[in-house]
């Protein structure tokens, strides 16, 4: 059974992900300067990998 946080982290990250897709669908520059800001989709991904595999 997976705990509450990794849920959590789990639905954080899915909707990271449908940021990103929506960026590259409409290709807003502005939107994709903030998504770096917040922090590369590599990095978010290899937190979560972190969390989720402890």
């Amino acid at each position: 059974s997976r705990s509450p946080s990794s849920i959590g982290s789990a639905l954080l990250f899915a909707m990271h992900g449908a940021d990103i897709l929506a960026v590259s669908r409409f290709g807003g520059d502005r939107e994709i300067d903030q998504v770096v800001d917040r922090g590369t989709a590599a990095e978010r991904a290899a937190l979560f990998w972190r969390w989720t595999m402890g």
